[in-house]
Order: C-alpha cells, then structure tokens, then sequence
C-alpha cells in the first residue's frame, strides 16, 4: 500500500512539472538539460566532435609531375623542356644544334680551333672565353686537354670572391636579366655565385668598351654603334641586328631632328628616330634608354641612347631601320662596308 501511494505521489509530481514547463514554453528536451546541468554541475558538456574533410583538388590546380625538376636544378630534366618546341612554338631560349648543357670535347690529334668551332657552330671568341687556357695562347691544342663547348656563342665566366651577377653583366657587356633568366645556369634568388664554379653569359664579349664608330663622310649614314651584324634585312625583318655590348652609347647616324624618343610601342625598349629632312629617316629600337628629347637637333655622331637587351634571341644590340621616302630599305646599302 505504501509503495502504491509512493508511486501516485511521482506520478504527480512529475505531472504537475510538465504541466509548468508547458506553461512557460520549454520543450521536455528543455527540462532535462537543466535538471542534467543542476543535478551534474561537475560533470563537463564535451565539445561535439568536427569532422576533417580534405578538399578535392580543383580542375585547374597546378600539379608537379617531375620531383628531378626541384631535387636538382641543374638536371636534364631542369632544362630539356625549357628548350624542347611544343606544338608550334618556337624553342625558348638561345641555343646551337639544341644543346642544353655545356659539352666537354677532348681534343684529339689533327685538331684546330678553327675545325672545332665549326663543328660545334660557335666562334673562336667563345671557345677562348670560355677556357682560359685558349684565351691565354689560342695557338697551343694539347692533345687530351679537355675544351667546354657552350650551347650559345658568347662566354663563361670562372666566378671569384665578390663576384655578383651585375658586376659579371657589366664585365662582358650584357643585361643582369640575360645571366639569371639562361636555364642551364639555374640560378634562382638569392643568386649565391660563390656555391657554383661558372655561370655561361649568353652572347658576353670580353671587348665591351667599343669605341665611337667613324663617322664615314662619304656615305649616306654612318654606322650608329661598332658591332656586329646579327640580323639581316628582309620582308618580315625590315632592319639590321648591331650587337655591341649592353649600355654601349648608340650614335645619330646623320644630321637632323629627333622626331620621337620614348619607349618603343613593342614594349622591347626605348626608341628614337631621327628624320634628316630629305625623305630620310633613321629608327634606333631596343635601346636601353634615350639621350635625347623629341624636338632635339642632332649631329652626325651625337650619343642618342644606350644599347639595350630585349630578351634571348641575338642578345644586346641595336635594330637599326633606314627609311627613304617612307619605306624601309637595306641598311647595308648604304653603310661602308663594315662597321669602324
């Protein structure tokens, strides 16, 4: 009897509490939370669990395929496909018979330097800038001696204590860009020259302090810097290539007034074109700054810029245009014969 009572009495109680939860809005999920939290204080409300979900890779995500092309910069894998054409474009980067790397050549009885120039395609000045032995006496083949072939005419340079890429640059004539931007020397910043033996300069020349051409009198122009001839006129090129090293002073090749120095619209440099006042006209591109002002009388032999680098096809030089009455016409027509 007593336990019949004892169960009425819950039974009412627990009556008499829902009915003031359902007074006061709560839910009965309410009720236990806090009859929990009263009745449990020292117990603690565990945090709900979050789930780690790795996100799918995006479709257009950059994937590294080749680890050889971190682990070792300096590897084929580094440099063949910076050099390899794909598709329809052209090969990147300056090189002779698709050569990626320097080659070393055992000279062999019978040898000269001018035979193995030509079998690599380079020139004489870059076999001896590129082994100080030749440089020394480019006379003396020991049979045995060990030759660098570079993949690119121009020279290599053996670094010392001090060096930095910019000294190195000014040295052989060339922009700071053309030694860091040259894959086979997988130079990356903070450019430590002193943890590698050499570094290649692409089209470097040991003789960068060119003197003034002369100023040829006789002829229609005079040559606007003492280089070389690197590319020759044609439909699709209507210039002259003049290498000469970078910074070298480029000249007004006649008399007249400078119509235009401003940086090219190509975006490849600075530009100055001089008209002579008789259907003459004379463009300077590629230049790596302008001396003169739009509006400026010039002189035969007047500095009007400097020599500039666009990239990595012919290295530093000076696209020089000649227009006659409006057309651009060869150049070498009317230079002498060579550049002095």
């Amino acid at each position: 009897m007593r336990r019949v009572r004892l169960f009425l009495l819950i039974v009412i109680a627990v009556l008499l509490s829902g009915l003031a939860a359902w007074q006061r809005g709560w839910r009965p999920e309410h009720v236990l939370i806090e009859v929990r939290e009263a009745a449990l204080p020292h117990l603690p409300v565990p945090l709900p669990e979050v789930p780690i979900i790795n996100p799918q890779p995006q479709s257009d995500a950059v994937v590294m395929v080749d680890s050889n092309v971190i682990e070792n910069p300096q590897s084929t894998a580094y440099t063949a496909n910076l050099y390899n054409a794909t598709g329809k474009d052209p090969i990147p980067w300056p090189n002779i018979a698709g050569r990626t790397s320097i080659e070393i050549y055992t000279v062999e009885s019978g040898d000269s330097l001018w035979g193995i120039a030509n079998q690599f395609a380079l020139d004489l000045d870059t076999l001896r800038w590129s082994n100080p032995e030749l440089e020394q006496n480019p006379d003396i083949l020991s049979v045995g001696a060990e030759l660098r072939i570079l993949p690119v005419q121009g020279a290599y340079h053996i670094t010392q204590p001090g060096d930095t890429v910019e000294s190195i640059a000014e040295q052989y004539g060339v922009a700071p860009q053309d030694i860091v931007d040259y894959p086979p020397n997988a130079l990356f910043p903070p450019y430590e020259l002193d943890k590698v033996e050499g570094v290649i300069v692409p089209f470097g020349r040991k003789d960068v302090n060119l003197p003034p051409p002369a100023p040829s009198l006789d002829f229609p122009v005079a040559w606007p810097v003492a280089g070389t001839i690197q590319g020759n006129f044609s439909d699709n090129h209507p210039a002259i290539d003049i290498g000469a090293p970078y910074g070298s002073p480029v000249y007004a090749a006649d008399d007249g007034i400078i119509t235009f120095a401003d940086q090219a619209q190509d975006g490849l440099g600075y530009g100055v074109i001089i008209d002579h006042n008789n259907g003459r006209q004379t463009w300077y591109s590629h230049l790596r700054a302008a001396a003169v002002e739009t509006g400026t009388t010039v002189s035969r032999g007047t500095a009007i810029g400097e020599v500039g680098s666009t990239g990595h096809d012919v290295g530093p030089h000076v696209h020089f245009e000649l227009h006659i009455d409006g057309q651009p016409v060869d150049p070498l027509i009317y230079l002498p014969g060579v550049p002095q």
